[in-house]
């Protein structure tokens, strides 16, 4: 029997998602102990979980199914966001409500501000849905014309990152406001709004196509629990929680993520740190005067390189145990990412820069 025949005939065509890879791992090829490496390649809080969050995760009844209605999450949820339990989905994090929302849609094809997130694409094509790359202005603001040729074209769902990833910048109100008149989705990912910016949820209210996606992996520490939600039209959420998978959030990821709401106070002081420390890092960085920050309102800082490529650069601070995000594709072609991480993170990565 020829295996092939039985699958899907576009996977040679599926590009793979391309995610960065666990910590022993980087290690071995580095060749340092894991504790010599500086993680500022994925946007994640260094400073971890808050400790009672770590307790309650331990707590959690790992040997019972989850709630596969989500009540007390979605409960807590609500009045973290200010809104009613019914707007609120919960996933294993945001990749698993893009995912249900495709399949709650099928569009035959996605529009994508880019550059941004790559995983709306990489969701797109495994969906059969086809991705149209709608770039950005030379100041990576929203192309609002370009994106309204899109859905008239055939795009059922529209993909924006509030603030956006890499770039950090966030979404115009008013071009937003445009956008949601539209025949579409429309999808705002806040993964980064606990950073600054300023959220599009009390927009919903006015426009039964907007979603508003966000995630516990960044602010709360909580990245390899991954969890995350989804505010949106009571009905929409409700055709979203028939779609999912009934135990799609485990019980540590539910335990932590209500734990790490009723901690907010505490762990907004973290945040502050690290929004603190993304502004000391751009400032010392451009004070090397061959590394131009783009203004972030996320925890991480894009930065233009000049005199030398991208590539090279980080390259020579991986080797040197500090890890930045690098981007082989030519709207990013001499960028390179770095997340902001805690006061002796950012030493250690201006030491290296400094060596360069």
């Amino acid at each position: 029997m020829d295996l092939r025949s039985l699958l899907r005939d576009d996977l040679e065509e599926l590009e793979e998602y391309v995610p960065v890879k666990p910590l022993d791992v980087l290690a071995a090829e580095i060749g340092l102990p894991v504790d010599r490496l500086v993680k500022l390649d994925a946007n994640e809080n260094l400073y971890g979980p808050h400790p009672d969050v770590l307790a309650a995760i331990r707590q959690a009844p790992f040997h019972i199914y989850p709630d596969p209605g989500q009540q007390a999450l979605r409960a807590a949820i609500a009045r973290f966001a200010g809104v009613q339990a019914g707007n609120v989905v919960a996933g294993t994090g945001a990749d698993d409500l893009i995912d249900i929302l495709l399949r709650l849609v099928m569009p035959k094809a996605v529009a994508i501000a880019t550059p941004t997130f790559g995983m709306y694409r990489f969701l797109a094509r495994i969906s059969r849905a086809t991705p149209v790359e709608v770039p950005r202005r030379p100041n990576f603001d929203l192309d609002v014309v370009a994106l309204r040729h899109a859905v008239h074209g055939g795009a059922g769902i529209v993909f924006l990152t509030s603030p956006n990833n890499p770039t950090g910048n966030p979404v115009n109100l008013a071009e937003l406001d445009a956008l949601c008149s539209l025949d579409a989705l429309i999808v705002v990912d806040e993964a980064y709004v606990e950073f600054g910016g300023q959220s599009v949820v009390p927009l919903i209210a006015e426009h039964p196509n907007l979603v508003v996606l966000r995630t516990f992996s960044k602010w709360a520490g909580l990245a390899g629990l991954r969890v995350g939600y989804s505010i949106s039209n009571p009905e929409l959420a409700r055709h979203m929680m028939s779609l999912k998978q009934p135990y799609n959030v485990n019980v540590a990821a539910d335990a932590g993520a209500r734990s790490a709401i009723a901690h907010w106070p505490e762990i907004s002081e973290t945040i502050a740190c690290i929004v603190a420390e993304r502004d000391r890092m751009a400032a010392k960085v451009a004070e090397l005067g061959w590394l131009t920050p783009i203004p972030s309102q996320a925890n991480f800082v894009l930065f233009a390189v000049e005199g030398r490529p991208a590539k090279d650069v980080a390259a020579a601070l991986r080797s040197r145990g500090v890890l930045v995000r690098y981007y082989d594709r030519p709207d990013l072609a001499n960028y390179i990412r770095i997340s902001a991480g805690r006061p002796e993170d950012t030493d250690a990565l201006l030491a290296a820069l400094s060596a360069l």
